[in-house]
């Protein structure tokens, strides 16, 4: 059965948070990843310095993985 209080549960969850980093290939190459997951993607600067500027969560890039 379907309740009207599941739905509504259900449609306010927030959606998993972007964390975004940057890094010097070259130039300036901008990544997000959703979460915590592993991979990352890139992304453009206008959606990088936007979601920056509404306090999304900015990763520090490590040149080698320990």
């Amino acid at each position: 059965m379907i309740r009207l209080a599941d739905i509504l549960t259900e449609a306010r969850s927030p959606e998993p948070k972007w964390q975004y980093q940057l890094r010097d290939i070259g130039g300036s190459v901008f990544y997000r990843r959703q979460g915590d997951a592993d991979d990352w993607q890139f992304t453009d600067a206008e959606t990088f310095a936007e979601a920056l500027a509404n306090g999304a969560k900015l990763i520090p890039h490590k040149e080698k993985d320990d």
